[in-house]
């Protein structure tokens, strides 16, 4: 990481930062056992199991099977330069430019292509995926008045997503007479005609003003316009009041719209994958937006993500040193992007103009990005912030809270997809809701305690997890109202929920401050090494795999890695 600004004349800066960071992961996909998957299998001429040490291993009743290993190498990087200062009519200046870019890349380990008939070749390079962005910025901004502050800008915006194949094993059948699976068996490489390589450029600017109508009234207003070389114009507006009731007591409100443009990678996203079914050899198919499979299902182009967000909140510092802060917020967000469920050529219910064309390119089953839920999320944030220093010593507490609650206010389904129920709840399964309500838990707090004496800090910091739900895929393996049999007797459904009990998690760190520009901190997270529940219905444990991972946990706020120790060294010049 960097971070620097360097004084070039009396009136102008120079500042940069930046960074580079490289990642890797190696994670387990589902297990492939022979006796239920003997097509995942490099077999012999008779339909024999050939062996492989080190990677294919049996269980203690003699079952063969082997965990396919899917790793990533990511590589991020980012620099910002820019010049500030201010002119002499008192304009102040700031103009910059920010460079990123990511390159995501998969490779399959420990794994086979069956449909080759090699065993011997057991990694692979799936392709991967990266996106760039430059960013041009200028902006002005002057106290026009002494009670009028205005501020000016603009933004120049380049973005590139680039998609790219992987290695023809890692996809290919190689030879269909097998009737094997196809591609690396965890994680099949993309494919040439998934491939894609889409940019576009975004021109913004944007007014602000701040007006101050009494000596205890401030008015705030700004309106931002931008324009996108592929979907168009969009345009946002703010309004907002502080009103100082009292010496200590400040009330503010505000209205706003916003957006959020659908990003390249929703646009152009293509996933082909091969499996085989009876005998049958077809393809699953993540079509972009403007694939002729999506358009026949009746999905369009793309729009960006509207809301509305309305905020009324409160300051107060009763005493020296303690402030409270008290806001109450609701955002409707409109058309939001996700990803549809999964449609079948077979499915007589769906159009023929769709099921024609799924057959006509062998694709089995086709899903689509679509601008498909709107959603209100309310809430209350809460901060109490007390500061004080003694001399050489100083003490801090911060406590946090969130409350909120989020609703599914409309499920957007197109005419094409509209035809019978079973369509409707396939478009965004009762499974995708609850992820969807799962990414705004009803609570969340924190309390950072903190004290130091000279050199030295010491940290305690304790933050509560607010409990989650969500759904597994059901016995039929739809997600549609899911339920599975339990344990005890498999005539007995019950519904396939995992409840995420609210967790507390303690964190305790210490930094010394070595010299002026420099400091070294350790500490713990998690150091209580708590985990989240167990992903399963007690009543029926044998499904508890039944998630997205394959694992007993799904994505939960807290995460599921336990404690981690660590230690860092920062200096500043």
């Amino acid at each position: 990481m960097m971070n620097l600004e360097l004084p070039i004349k009396s009136n102008i800066n120079f500042y940069s930062f930046g960074g580079l960071n490289i990642k890797s992961s190696d994670a387990y996909a589902f297990t492939r056992n022979f006796s239920a998957r003997p097509e995942r299998f490099v077999t012999d001429s008779s339909g024999a199991m050939i062996e492989k040490t080190g990677i294919i291993f049996k269980t203690s009743d003699n079952e063969s099977y082997y965990n396919p290993h899917i790793q990533t190498r990511v590589k991020d990087y980012s620099i910002a330069v820019g010049l500030k200062g201010e002119m002499s009519n008192g304009w102040g200046w700031d103009l910059s430019n920010v460079l990123g870019r990511n390159d995501f890349h998969f490779y399959g380990d420990k794994t086979f292509n069956a449909s080759s008939g090699d065993i011997n070749k057991n990694h692979f390079d799936d392709g991967g995926f990266s996106f760039l962005q430059n960013t041009s910025n200028f902006s002005l901004n002057k106290q026009l008045f002494t009670k009028l502050h205005l501020g000016i800008g603009g933004e120049l915006r380049v973005e590139n997503y680039q998609l790219y194949s992987g290695e023809l094993a890692s996809y290919k059948n190689i030879n269909p007479a097998l009737e094997k699976a196809s591609g690396s068996q965890g994680f099949p490489g993309y494919q040439p005609n998934d491939e894609s390589n889409e940019s576009r450029t975004a021109i913004g600017m944007y007014v602000d003003g701040e007006y101050d109508l009494t000596t205890n009234v401030l008015l705030n207003t700004a309106i931002r316009f931008e324009n996108y070389s592929d979907f168009g114009f969009t345009a946002t507006y703010k309004l907002a009041t502080r009103v100082k009731l009292f010496n200590n007591f400040n009330l503010r409100a505000s209205s706003s719209t916003g957006f959020r443009a659908p990003s390249l990678q929703q646009i152009n996203f293509s996933s082909t994958f091969t499996t085989v079914q009876g005998g049958q050899i077809s393809e699953v198919k993540i079509a972009p937006n403007q694939n002729e499979i999506t358009k026949a299902a009746g999905i369009e182009d793309l729009t960006e993500e509207k809301s509305l967000n309305l905020n009324v909140g409160f300051t107060f510092r009763p005493v020296q040193n303690f402030s409270i802060t008290v806001d109450a917020y609701q955002v409707k967000v409109k058309d939001r992007i996700v990803l549809s469920g999964q449609f079948s050529a077979e499915d007589t219910t769906l159009n023929t103009e769709l099921t024609s064309k799924l057959k006509a390119l062998n694709v089995s089953l086709a899903q689509f990005f679509a601008n498909a839920v709107n959603t209100t999320n309310k809430g209350i944030d809460v901060v109490l912030d007390y500061n004080n220093q003694f001399g050489a010593h100083t003490f801090r507490t911060i406590y946090t809270a969130n409350f909120q609650k989020m609703t599914i206010d409309k499920i957007n389904v197109p005419s094409k997809l509209n035809n019978t129920e079973a369509l409707r709840s396939n478009f965004l399964s009762s499974r995708e809701q609850t992820f969807i309500l799962a990414s705004a838990p009803s609570v969340k707090q924190a309390i950072n305690l903190e004290y130091g004496y000279k050199k030295n800090v010491i940290g305690l910091r304790l933050t509560l997890f607010g409990r989650t739900v969500i759904q597994g895929y059901g016995e039929d393996g739809l997600g549609i109202n899911p339920v599975v049999p339990t344990d005890a007797d498999e005539t007995i459904k019950v519904a396939d929920e995992y409840i995420y009990k609210a967790k507390l998690v303690t964190d305790f760190y210490y930094s010394y401050k070595l010299f002026k520009s420099g400091q070294i901190s350790i500490g713990v997270d998690n150091l209580l090494n708590v985990h989240p529940d167990f992903g399963a219905r007690k009543e029926a444990k044998y499904w508890a795999y039944n998630t997205e991972t394959g694992g007993p946990w799904d994505a939960v706020q807290m995460g599921f890695n336990g404690m981690r120790i660590f230690g860092k060294i920062g200096i500043s010049f």
